[in-house]
């Protein structure tokens, strides 16, 4: 069975943004239940570590609930909500002054890393895989893809990164998994 059969698609009702802006707390628990072990896992792939992981996944919610009247009705709603994850990631590594570092190949994140909260036994195999063995740009392309059920297309979006270059990085990170599975 290959990484592509895990994927799942997460189906967001786009209406869910329009309730929460009238205060409906019943669509954003909806919203929540849909989307927060997708959400977690792509902030686990930045964070590299799960207490600022599940910090950032409450300010995402937090934005997100402040600012749904800014969705516009077009493209995945999660790609929307990492977008989001990213940008408040992004803003918290600027607060320390830290630098972003996408290659973590010699630091040990496992005793970091509580990957309770993904979707499914198969993916969470995948997922621990992933941090043994790829970079962490190619962790979170893989996770976006496979947890998040983005388009290669979102994801270059989200990321702010050619089509091209996340499809040769998704190619091979599936490569090394493909290798990693036959040893």
């Amino acid at each position: 069975m290959g990484v592509n059969s895990f994927c799942r698609k997460v189906q967001i009702d786009d209406d869910l943004f329009d309730q929460i802006q009238h205060g409906d707390k019943d669509a954003f628990r909806v919203l929540y239940e849909e989307s927060y072990k997708p959400l977690y896992a792509f902030l686990v792939s930045l964070t590299q570590n799960s207490e600022d992981a599940q910090d950032l996944l409450q300010e995402t919610y937090i934005t997100i609930s402040q600012r749904c009247h800014l969705y516009t009705k077009q493209g995945n709603p999660m790609a929307w909500m990492m977008r989001i994850a990213k940008n408040l990631f992004l803003m918290e590594l600027r607060k320390k002054k830290v630098e972003y570092i996408e290659d973590y190949d010699q630091y040990d994140f496992e005793s970091k890393i509580d990957l309770s909260e993904i979707s499914s036994v198969e993916n969470r195999i995948v997922v621990e895989q992933l941090f043994k063995i790829l970079s962490a740009e190619e962790q979170t392309i893989v996770i976006m893809h496979v947890e998040g059920g983005l388009k290669y297309k979102e994801i270059a979006d989200v990321l702010e990164k050619p089509l091209g270059t996340v499809l040769a990085k998704y190619n091979r990170a599936i490569g090394k998994m493909r290798k990693a599975l036959k040893e």
